[in-house]
């Protein structure tokens, strides 16, 4: 159905057999009319029925996607139907809230979740019973030897909260309410595009996290908490950090100057300030050799993630070098940001130390060590193994759909601003987030970006999964059906 045909065979069909809605002319109402009208058609039936069957590609191409989705609605579609209308609007985005919940539900474990642990089982009528479990025999065993360690993998195991939710909820609840097959109207995407709730939404997330970044550095400084507490904190909180890397995104594609100034705090936070220019040299490069944080097939997640940390630092370099010429002014020039990229997360790393010890200081470390390593891994997938076709002139091929792995998954999608929408992303560069579109012509990954960044911790399952799928892409077949 992928050729266009002219609208005189559509309408004598739709003429020949009742059809009058031009949006109607589905293959689906072109067969119920052949079989209601075929005993009376005559020889011209069979002819009229196939241009009929066409008839849906003459119509609006706009509402191809629609009528795709009509075809195959999976079992969970009116799942996803509830959670958006629940969530209208900017609601829709609230979920990415939920990290931050979930890092605070991890502070207060890491210090007191052995005794949630105790006071949960003395609610059992039981006890005994209980303690046939497996688990639970071990934590009682492990209760009469060491009573510190035992306590102490409790609050480690609660203090992990935000990897769970990272990890576990989003691809449960992503299997629970599928993609996303209720795409907003133009008039809808004007309006929000035009709606300052959305940013607010982002500049709430940056003082949520700075401000949990605070409280947990003087938590592992003021408590005595367990190491392994401190270090499923320094988890929880890293990927946090990593769901901040999504906000600083969008907020450097910002227009406003409070966008800004708050995606170098935020950045400042992980020590990845040169992102902000390092990112613009991503979107012209993209899919290609000369891109740090494009994986190249058959590139593990071992050797990327190294090749593309020390590249996005020289992209940045290179590229403020550069502005600082045009502007005549030297690399010693106090106009020079590397000063500022350098100097701004060294001096919040001495206010940690002088406030919260290096107990503080060390967890910030941390935290922005692990953030900056699952930044890499959705990097990693985001392009694995796409490239774009170098031309006679020595210049590659314009971005398209085709170079950016897609996932419309909706859970995910509400947590991650969408980001993983990104073969539009890259198509419309300044597109805010709650307008950006699923491009169906674009790649699709099989799972979502928790799900894929674990596998590609095993590089030879990634290969095995997503090895085909880039080769047909590159080939041009990337017309890989959705699950």
């Amino acid at each position: 159905m992928s050729r266009v045909l002219g609208q005189q065979p559509a309408a004598s069909f739709c003429h020949a057999y009742g059809v009058t809605k031009r949006a109607s002319c589905s293959w689906y109402h072109a067969r119920a009319a052949y079989q209601k009208n075929a005993p009376h058609a005559g020889r011209h039936s069979t002819t009229t029925l196939r241009a009929g069957t066409l008839c849906r590609a003459s119509s609006a191409r706009a509402d191809e996607p629609q009528l795709v989705r009509q075809r195959s609605q999976p079992w969970n579609y009116k799942l996803g139907a509830v959670y958006q209308n629940l969530l209208p609007g900017p609601l829709l985005f609230l979920p990415s809230l939920l990290q931050p919940v979930s890092t605070i539900i991890s502070l207060e474990g890491a210090a007191h979740g052995h005794e949630w642990v105790h006071w949960l089982l003395s609610l059992l009528p039981v006890p005994q019973v209980v303690m046939q479990f497996p688990v639970l025999g071990l934590v009682d065993v492990l209760y009469q030897q060491h009573i510190d360690l035992a306590n102490g993998v409790l609050d480690a195991a609660i203090s992990l909260v935000g990897i769970y939710f990272s990890f576990v909820l989003m691809p449960a609840m992503d299997a629970v309410l599928g993609t996303d097959l209720h795409p907003k109207s133009m008039v809808e995407r004007k309006v929000a595009s035009e709606d300052l709730r959305y940013r607010a939404l982002l500049w709430t997330w940056v003082g949520l996290h700075c401000g949990l970044l605070v409280l947990c550095a003087d938590a592992v400084h003021g408590h005595n908490m367990h190491p392994l507490a401190c270090l499923g904190l320094m988890l929880t909180l890293g990927a946090e950090g990593a769901l901040g890397f999504v906000v600083s995104h969008e907020l450097v594609h910002g227009h406003h100057k409070m966008d800004q100034w708050l995606a170098n705090v935020m950045l400042c936070t992980t020590g990845y300030m040169h992102w902000s220019v390092s990112h613009i040299a991503h979107h012209t490069q993209v899919a290609t050799i000369d891109d740090p944080a494009s994986a190249r097939l058959g590139e593990s997640l071992y050797r990327f993630v190294p090749r593309s940390v020390a590249g996005n630092w020289k992209d940045a370099t290179r590229l403020e070098l550069a502005r600082l010429q045009t502007q005549n002014q030297t690399p010693l020039s106090v106009h020079n940001r590397m000063f500022m990229w350098a100097a701004a997360p060294l001096g919040m790393l001495a206010v940690m130390a002088s406030a919260f010890g290096a107990e503080g200081m060390t967890l910030c470390v941390g935290q922005a060590a692990l953030s900056v390593l699952m930044l890499e891994a959705a990097n990693y997938v985001q392009h694995y193994g796409l490239q774009r076709t170098k031309l006679e002139n020595g210049r590659y091929e314009g971005v398209k759909a085709e170079h950016s792995w897609n996932a419309n998954w909706l859970f995910t999608n509400s947590c991650m601003f969408q980001l993983p929408l990104h073969s539009d992303h890259h198509l419309h560069g300044a597109k805010p987030y709650q307008v950006l579109q699923d491009k169906r012509e674009a790649p699709q990954l099989p799972a979502s970006y928790s799900v894929m960044a674990l596998l590609a911790m095993v590089p030879i399952a990634f290969f095995t999964v997503m090895d085909p799928r880039a080769i047909k892409a590159v080939q041009g077949q990337s017309d890989l059906e959705r699950s």
